[in-house]
């Protein structure tokens, strides 16, 4: 039953928009901002340019100056930080928004809404789930992290940034959004509202960052992780990024059996008009 579920999920998720919409949606973001700086740094050089053929003192926009000293990196690794931070921002939004349908919105309709009829349990309801969409996650952010990084050093040269930093991003960006996920399609399953549910589990996420940073507790859990996105391995305590992963996984698999509890639960009533739980 396990097979047959994931086989379904994976025919949902590849079949329609849902597969185009987020491959779209990864290279949108990874590429976009590493051209956006690349091509400040055209305007200030052009600008330059332009000053010396006139006689006229230097002329800069200046904000290529801005932005490095600001986020203390070359313009190389500005471009990349900034990609991989919108993808782990906006990037997961989207990605929650899409996959709206198969985090509970299914229990509206009686022809799916089951848990425990037509031989379906609730295990072979949720398990396929948890199967297919956080893991496509972890692919979804390691390799987006590795597109903009890419997309970096092409534009401003192979030493903008390193596969060490791609790797170390990677692993982060990777192991939150596995944690973001997996928290919204247990709540979008348990309460059927998956609408409802991207609304508490990203704003409720920001909301957490934002309590945690302020109080400096940025250690051992998955927000920690969230925090360290565009740092460079040499500069984080790699102790602290490797307990923070292992209690990711296990907040994971504790979302997995509260799930897994909820929907063994759950009771159908199709007795008549819509189908209720």
């Amino acid at each position: 039953m396990l097979k047959a579920g994931i086989k379904k999920e994976l025919m949902l998720f590849t079949r329609g928009f849902r597969l185009w919409g987020i491959l779209i949606l990864v290279l949108g973001l990874t590429i976009s901002y590493p051209a956006l700086y690349k091509m400040v740094e055209y305007m200030d050089d052009m600008m330059g340019q332009m000053s010396e053929l006139t006689g006229e003192a230097a002329v800069s926009t200046g904000l290529g100056d801005t932005l490095t000293t600001l986020y203390g990196a070359d313009m190389g690794y500005v471009g990349f930080l900034t990609g991989v931070s919108a993808l782990v921002g906006a990037g997961l939004l989207v990605i929650m928004l899409v996959l709206m349908a198969t985090a509970g919105g299914e229990q509206k309709k009686r022809s799916v809404i089951i848990p425990n009829c037509s031989g379906l349990t609730a295990a072979g309801y949720v398990l396929p789930k948890f199967a297919v969409y956080p893991l496509m996650t972890v692919i979804v952010m390691f390799g987006g992290v590795f597109v903009a990084g890419g997309v970096s050093n092409l534009l401003f040269g192979g030493g903008a940034v390193t596969i060490n930093d791609m790797l170390f991003n990677g692993v982060c960006a990777a192991a939150y959004g596995l944690f973001l996920i997996c928290l919204y399609f247990m709540v979008g399953i348990c309460t059927g509202k998956p609408g409802i549910s991207v609304i508490i589990v990203y704003l409720g996420s920001e909301l957490v960052n934002g309590i945690l940073n302020g109080f400096r507790i940025n250690k051992y859990n998955p927000y920690s992780l969230y925090f360290t996105i565009g740092s460079k391995p040499e500069d984080v305590d790699m102790t602290s990024i490797v307990l923070s992963v292992i209690v990711t996984l296990t907040l994971c698999v504790i979302c997995l059996l509260i799930t897994l509890m909820v929907a063994g639960l759950k009771k159908i009533d199709n007795s008549e008009g819509e189908a209720n739980l």
